[in-house]
């Protein structure tokens, strides 16, 4: 496979990953339990399957002399606009919950949330025991993005380590994050209260997205499995209803989801079809984890009945789809090919 090869499946599975994350924020309203309650593990699959595909994209570049501040801007370039969209929405869902009363927190510190936000830093607001507020108020799964961020910087300092380091550094940082998940419970970095679990959170994945690129040999050829058992796999790790056992999440952060994108990387779905849904899904499922969240609480603020299940999932659901759609295809896409042209440079590119 050359570095040009698209892995396809690979694709599916993060589109897949980000809907069941949508499906269980739309669906955890109340004290019913959400749909795909233990999609926190897609936060861990994106982690991983991002240290592959970033190390599968631009370990060689890097090594054959590509500047670092080149390298920063084709990241930034790749993350930010959506990013920023959905901070904006963020913004709308607040002036509307602003002008009917129900606001969780003042125009001020919402103010400073949004400055600071906007720039890809967190924000901490002080939480009581009655109520542990995000690090991203204003999108709160953003805070997922930050640590991407962190890691797709990190990874400029990587590129000279060898397999023992990489392996003896991830197998260190994989014991912190037993110890974070034991401190925190499951599921840390989101929180003003657990965002330090959210560095060996992304380290531990990362690295090992990275080692799964290093230790990849094209030459063995794909593995002959059914490119729906990964996919029906998958699924099922993210819908049983164990969220609040701890060692479930550990053990899905440590192995599960690591096997499952090592097996990704692998697989070949050769029908034409499937390829092309599974590619529409890799495509959308960046702006739809950015935009969710605004759009569930633009909706709690205009609907009459904000959390009856059936009408989030046939209304709210497509509505969200389409409107992601949209926004991806005539705003995201068109401003990151501009902004990626051979003239224009955010950073000029220095040896």
């Amino acid at each position: 496979m050359n570095k040009s090869h698209r892995f396809v499946l690979l694709d599916g599975l993060r589109g897949i990953a980000a809907l069941a994350v949508v499906i269980m924020h739309f669906t955890q309203h109340g004290n019913r339990t959400a749909l795909f309650a233990s999609s926190g593990l897609a936060v861990d699959l994106f982690f991983c399957l991002s240290g592959f595909v970033i190390a599968w994209s631009y370990y060689q570049k890097l090594v054959d002399g590509m500047s670092f501040s080149s390298y920063l801007k084709k990241r930034l370039v790749r993350l930010y606009p959506m990013f920023i969209i959905g901070i904006l929405l963020g913004v709308l869902s607040f002036m509307i919950k602003l002008h009917y009363g129900t606001n969780s927190y003042s125009l001020p510190d919402f103010t400073k949330a949004t400055l600071i936000n906007a720039i890809y830093l967190p924000y901490f607001v002080t939480s009581t025991p009655e109520r542990i507020d995000g690090i991203f108020l204003v999108n709160p799964p953003s805070w997922s993005l930050f640590f991407e961020l962190l890691a797709n910087f990190a990874f400029i300092f990587t590129i000279r380590f060898s397999k023992n380091l990489l392996m003896a550094l991830t197998v260190l940082i994989g014991i912190w994050l037993i110890y974070a998940g034991i401190t925190f419970d499951t599921s840390p970095g989101w929180s003003t209260t657990n965002w330090t679990g959210g560095f060996p959170r992304v380290g531990f994945s990362f690295m090992v997205g990275i080692l799964i690129f290093k230790f990849f040999d094209a030459s063995k050829g794909a593995i002959k499995v059914n490119p729906l058992v990964i996919i029906t796999v998958l699924m099922s790790l993210l819908l049983v209803p164990l969220s609040e056992w701890v060692y479930y999440w550990i053990l899905g952060a440590l192995f599960l989801m690591p096997l499952i994108v090592w097996l990704g990387s692998r697989v070949e779905v050769k029908q034409p079809l499937f390829s092309k849904a599974l590619i529409y899904l890799g495509w959308i499922s960046y702006p739809i984890y950015c935009l969710h969240h605004p759009m569930i609480s633009i909706w709690d603020s205009i609907s009459p009945n904000p959390t009856h299940f059936y009408r989030e999932l046939l209304i709210l659901f497509p509505l969200t789809l389409v409107i992601t759609h949209i926004l991806a295809k005539y705003i995201d896409d068109p401003v990151r090919a501009w902004l990626n042209r051979p003239k224009f440079q955010i950073l000029k590119a220095t040896d």
